[in-house]
């Protein structure tokens, strides 16, 4: 091999190795910074209980937007979030959900409602939920994984969404919906395996 292939071939080879490298690093580094998140949310972000949101598997850039707004105070109703968000930079935060998002997604054992199941369905189908979270509920874009989310979780943050607590366009259809019409969306979300 001549001397000019052998640099082509290595200028090609750095250019596809360096940013792989640079995701690794990433990752690296967000399950460094990402320790502290287990302790509510459960090793790799899978939280067995009812009311604190799975983080493994879920969207990065979904992820990212939430921690910084965490971090910079425009996201209320958990004091413990706010405070280990400011911890961070807007780089480590992104490297945390980088590392979150890396994992597999474990969907809800939370029991649901087979029957709340069915209405929750055809409001998400009647009001363009599916439109942002998809067909399984597998998030679309920066729009975050709902499909198999914890039941509870689901249903807390959109109260908060139609109190106006969590400021959202999207999301402020659920302002006319009521506390049940919620619960059965939660149950429709949280069931889908």
């Amino acid at each position: 091999m001549s001397i000019k292939k052998l640099l082509i071939t290595m200028a090609v080879a750095a250019v596809l190795i360096v940013p792989a490298a640079g995701f690794s690093d990433t990752i690296a580094e967000g399950e460094r910074l990402g320790k502290t998140c287990a302790g509510c949310h459960g090793t790799a972000g899978n939280t067995p209980g009812t009311y604190i949101g799975k983080i493994g598997g879920q969207n990065s850039a979904y992820m990212s937007k939430v921690l910084k707004e965490f971090s910079a105070d425009k996201r209320p109703a958990s004091v413990e979030m706010s405070i280990v968000a400011k911890g961070y930079s807007d780089i480590q935060l992104e490297s945390v959900a980088a590392y979150y998002a890396s994992l597999k997604w474990v969907n809800s054992d939370n029991p649901v409602d087979s029957k709340k199941i069915l209405a929750g369905k055809a409001m998400a189908s009647d009001n363009g939920c599916l439109d942002c979270h998809g067909i399984k509920g597998e998030g679309i874009g920066e729009f975050p994984r709902i499909g198999g989310q914890n039941k509870g979780y689901l249903y807390e943050v959109m109260k908060r969404y139609r109190s106006g607590d969590i400021s959202s366009d999207e999301m402020s259809m659920l302002s006319d919906f009521s506390d049940d019409q919620l619960d059965q969306l939660a149950n429709f979300f949280s069931g889908i395996r």
